[in-house]
């Protein structure tokens, strides 16, 4: 199993805040930030690594305090035995403090309290940013859910008004999706692979009857070589009563899933095309590129969406509260019974850290709220008025 560093924890998050990992698909609103994805990319790969890495190589005065107390301590292990110290690099032989060289590493010590190396500090920052991000962004939405502290965890934002009514999306539009039964198309190193609605069974009336699913029909998977493109011929009904059986589980969507991507890779082997059953089984994230953009598909036409209505001013609010409570927490900077005030080194280190995430959570930010923003002028756009006849009433109507 793959171990992500937490840069590349962060990285992969940000692509799917950005929508970057989705740069095959070429319909809606990804037909639009494709035309930003180079740069958005190169914010992610490039720019957002030379930022903390410039960041932390200004901060020469704790990495020199570093260097001394490490060289220190090998002079002190040298000295005495490499047991004098224990794993906390606290002094075991309580009578040799007196000696210039332990008195010295002590101070050395007690300056800086608790000593990181530079990948340490910067895996602190990069895993300071997944933190905050990944709480506010599930399943395709910003989750408005003000943080207070991390023993009352949540706030409404009350201004004394004598009645308020609070819900959990009160600052978002609901974007009611319906079934979309358009073609789904994306590209796999070449390959483009369909998922096309061949027939869709729906309630008139917007009537609520039996629950409904998308089927992949996976043994009709077809291969055209003129074109190089896979064809997955998609069904939208309830499940007969064998398939009710089958998919017999909490998720019965994702069951479906699973049992089609096993079925569409045994019928890709009747064309024995090696290379596109691997381009379709490559691993993204521990999920298949195929399984991937199954989910994608049954779940962006059967999900509703939210968007924020000032996403901007809702992170960087939050992102204050989360500073203040979690990265450099103020109770720790007052108190006198604590360790940090009798590091100086430790506080600067502790500031220039949360100076640092501020500065580079806000360039997130400022990504993410262009986008937002872009997809709710959409929303609010004036909308074409294509049939009026429902509407006529009969005063309107010549005798």
């Amino acid at each position: 199993m793959h171990t992500y560093t937490s840069q590349q924890k962060l990285q992969a998050l940000l692509r799917q805040l950005f929508r970057a990992d989705n740069a095959d698909l070429d319909f809606g609103i990804y037909r639009i930030i494709n035309i930003r994805r180079d740069q958005i990319q190169e914010f992610i790969d490039e720019e957002l690594p030379a930022i903390i890495n410039d960041a932390l190589g200004e901060n020469t005065e704790i990495e020199s305090a570093c260097e001394e107390l490490d060289e220190l301590t090998k002079r002190v292990k040298e000295a005495f035995g490499n047991d004098v110290l224990d794993v906390d690099g606290k002094l075991v032989d309580e009578t040799i403090r007196t000696r210039p060289l332990v008195n010295q590493y002590l101070e050395a010590t007690k300056n800086l309290v608790s000593p990181q190396s530079r990948s340490q500090r910067e895996d602190a920052v990069f895993n300071y940013l997944y933190t905050f991000f990944s709480r506010y962004y599930q399943d395709g939405d910003f989750i408005p859910r003000r943080r207070y502290s991390q023993t009352e965890r949540y706030a409404i934002p009350y201004n004394g008004e004598e009645v308020y009514l609070h819900w959990a999306n009160r600052d978002q539009y609901y974007v009611k999706s319906g079934e979309n039964f358009s073609a789904y198309r994306f590209q796999a190193h070449g390959t483009t692979v369909t998922f096309d609605m061949r027939d869709a069974d729906v309630e008139k009336d917007n009537i609520q009857g039996e629950r409904r699913f998308f089927i992949p029909l996976s043994a009709e998977t077809t291969y055209k070589l003129e074109n190089n493109e896979v064809c997955i011929p998609f069904e939208f009904r309830p499940l007969t009563d064998e398939e009710k059986s089958r998919y017999d589980t909490g998720d019965q969507q994702e069951a479906i899933i699973d049992a089609a991507e096993e079925e569409i890779f045994t019928r890709l082997g009747v064309y024995n095309n090696i290379r596109i059953r691997s381009e379709l089984a490559h691993e993204l994230e521990g999920i298949s590129l195929l399984k991937k953009h199954l989910r994608t598909y049954t779940r962006s036409n059967t999900a509703d969406f939210f968007m924020h209505h000032d996403l901007e001013q809702f992170l960087n609010r939050e992102l204050d509260v989360y500073i203040k409570n979690e990265v450099s927490p103020l109770s720790s900077l007052i108190f006198e019974d604590t360790d940090l005030q009798k590091g100086n080194l430790a506080k600067v280190n502790w500031i220039e850290t949360a100076k640092l995430v501020r500065n580079t959570a806000s360039k997130i930010i400022d990504f993410l709220s262009h986008i937002e923003e872009f997809q709710k002028r959409l929303w609010l756009k004036k909308k074409f008025v294509l049939s009026t006849d429902y509407c006529l009433t009969l005063d309107r109507v010549p005798e």
